[in-house]
């Protein structure tokens, strides 16, 4: 089986990322891949889950400069999206394929994974529950080895006892194209980023049972200062490829494959990750 598993060191705007989750998961089983992982990071942005309203989850004092902003601007180049990684103190505001909640993103103060994979290597993954069980799993047994007690709770989310109380630190999301399952989340590395989300964001319109109502601050929290990213991404890849049976997930990288997603990421970004009717789904 061909698989793959890669640390993202390049910088690329928060559009772009997305847009290279969505050519992946296209292109995966017709390149002849049955599984890959990503571990990467996005520049500062508020992601905006499929189905979600930015008026209903982003605050008015930040969402009305974007929108102020953007069509001041004018149309932008698809190169500026792609290579332009936003250096001011506010986020950009960006929508992904995937349903769920508006997350904040930040180089620094949060982790993203994503595993890929064919349907036809996991069948069993068709159902959702099944496949976020099955994924969120493969998270909590490699937060284990660095001696973290995470559990599945709500829909998609993973937390941790924290001074009594059951505390959010990852929040996850899937996809489906062409008979691969995108599964992606978040780990939330500083507290720093709690306090951006609690001046960025509404409280949600929909919120699983054991939030009980909490504010931002009260019902998520961070991990450990010592928590290392690299073990981490290194962990999740070992446990990932034992669950498919192998006994390591292929680093090497295919040039032509690379080319190919990124040919596609280019045309998602320009006719679809870049545009504002897409982001605010006018």
């Amino acid at each position: 089986m061909r698989t793959f598993s890669f640390f993202q060191n390049s910088e690329r705007s928060a559009t772009y990322n997305l847009a290279i989750e969505e050519a992946i998961g296209l292109h995966l089983v017709s390149s002849g891949y049955g599984a890959g992982l990503r571990i990467w990071k996005n520049p500062f942005s508020i992601v905006v889950g499929l189905s979600e309203k930015p008026e209903e989850t982003v605050l008015p004092e930040i969402l009305n400069p974007f929108l102020e902003s953007e069509k001041n601007a004018g149309k932008e180049s698809v190169l500026k999206n792609k290579k332009n990684i936003q250096k001011n103190s506010s986020p950009s505001i960006v929508r992904r394929a995937s349903g769920g909640g508006t997350v904040v993103h930040h180089p620094e103060e949060n982790l993203n994974f994503t595993f890929f994979i064919s349907l036809d290597v996991k069948p069993e993954l068709y159902k959702v529950k099944e496949s976020y069980d099955y994924f969120l799993g493969l998270v909590i047994s490699s937060l284990k080895k660095q001696t973290l007690d995470a559990s599945f709770r709500g829909k998609s989310d993973l937390a941790v006892f924290d001074q009594g109380l059951e505390k959010k630190i990852s929040g996850n999301a899937q996809f489906r194209k062409r008979g691969a399952v995108v599964h992606h989340g978040t780990l939330i590395l500083k507290p720093s980023l709690i306090e951006r989300v609690s001046g960025l964001l509404k409280h949600p319109p929909e919120e699983p049972e054991y939030r009980k109502n909490r504010k931002h601050s009260d019902f998520v929290t961070a991990l450990p200062e010592d928590f290392s990213t690299l073990k981490f991404g290194q962990d999740l890849s070992h446990v990932f490829a034992e669950s498919l049976g192998l006994s390591r997930m292929d680093t090497e990288k295919d040039p032509r494959f690379t080319k190919l997603i990124l040919r596609e990421a280019k045309l998602l970004l320009e006719n679809k990750y870049s545009r504002m009717d897409f982001i605010l789904r006018d």
